[in-house]
């Protein structure tokens, strides 16, 4: 009985071993058949390559007889330095007549951002026009060898958009507009309507500053500088006939003068009427309700008044041109019969000097 079992076990044996050459032979065998592949393929590249450099070098040597050699034209943004493909690329002779025909007319290529083009010897120039850039500077250059390489360069564009509206009631205003770069040279003239307010120009923002005038009937001139587009907070005109107007949105902690974050708009609003008005004074007239005593009243006003001033002159705003005055519960616009009348004789007023 042993001696079957043995002979049993090593029948096993031998067929699990066996199982195991077997399977280790087939796995040598793809192996193999991986690395002919892998030679093939290598082989065929060598090829493939070996003929495109024969198939090169024999153009080459056809442009060069014909007398042709190969120009390539590059073009880049020219302030991030990257390629820029599907740039629009002229090529013309320098002496050439207007209305000929330009040896290069066509976009460059999105994988290297280029075109080329067999041109005979000779004196040409180059330019470059893409959507949201500045057209390029022309480049003059003599062609003379095969290979020769051009490279042009285009900056791209600054769209500002800004609004003229009304500083009192936000609402468009039917003005003209004009535009200048540093040298007082016009770069935009149009006209905003009521209805449509927002207007666009494009800048470069390699230009130190720019200057924008607006003129409107009944309305006092506006100018200002822009140097930074992104802080360009539009054009606001100044009606000629309003002596004061109320300071909206203005809101102060429940009996104290301290001014609440929400607050900000109606600050900024008045920073950027006096900001872009360096000659205007005004005179902050603090207003409240009838709740509590007229003394309370009188210093509440007064605080609120001082406090704005304080925010005007943080942001830099001459304390000089601006004086306060509270007057407390004196003179309501309406009857102090309910919160929301109460609401309404709370007021900031601000009175042109």
């Amino acid at each position: 009985m042993r001696f079957r079992i043995v002979i049993y076990l090593c029948a096993l044996a031998l067929m699990i071993g066996g199982g195991d050459l077997y399977a280790a032979s087939n796995a040598q065998k793809r192996a193999r058949q991986r690395a002919k592949t892998e030679q093939k393929r290598a082989a065929a590249k060598r090829k493939a390559e070996k003929k495109r450099a024969a198939k090169l070098k024999a153009a080459k040597k056809k442009r060069i007889k014909e007398g042709k050699p190969l120009l390539y034209v590059y073009s880049f943004n020219q302030k991030t330095g990257e390629p820029l493909p599907a740039t629009h690329i002229t090529v013309q002779e320098q002496n050439a007549r207007p209305n000929k025909k330009p040896k290069v007319n066509k976009p460059t290529d999105n994988k290297r951002a280029r075109v080329s083009r067999g041109l005979p010897n000779g004196q040409y120039w180059a330019a470059a026009a893409k959507t949201g850039f500045f057209p390029s500077d022309t480049v003059r250059f003599n062609h003379r060898a095969d290979e020769d390489t051009v490279k042009v360069y285009l900056y791209p564009e600054t769209r500002l958009t800004f609004t003229v509206t009304d500083s009192l009631t936000s609402r468009p205003v039917a003005a003209n507009v004009i535009v200048r770069n540093h040298e007082r040279k016009r770069i935009m003239q149009t006209t905003s309507d009521t209805l449509h307010s927002v207007l666009a120009v494009l800048l470069d923002d390699r230009i130190p500053y720019y200057t924008i005038e607006a003129t409107a009937v009944d309305y006092f001139p506006f100018r200002d500088t822009i140097t930074d587009p992104e802080l360009f907070g539009g054009v606001v005109m100044s009606p000629k006939e309003v002596k004061s107007f109320l300071l909206h949105n203005i809101y102060f902690a429940n009996g104290k003068t301290r001014i609440l974050a929400t607050s900000e708009p109606a600050l900024n609003e008045l920073y950027q009427f006096l900001r872009i008005r360096p000659t205007q004074r005004i005179r902050i007239v603090g207003h409240t309700d009838n709740i509590g005593s007229d003394r309370s009243n009188q210093s509440l006003s007064e605080g609120r008044c001082q406090e704005v001033r304080r925010e005007m002159e943080r942001r830099g705003i001459h304390v000089g041109r601006i004086e306060i005055e509270g007057r407390g519960e004196r003179d309501p616009i309406v009857p102090n019969d309910s919160e929301e009348h109460r609401q309404m004789n709370r007021r900031v007023e601000i009175v042109l000097l």
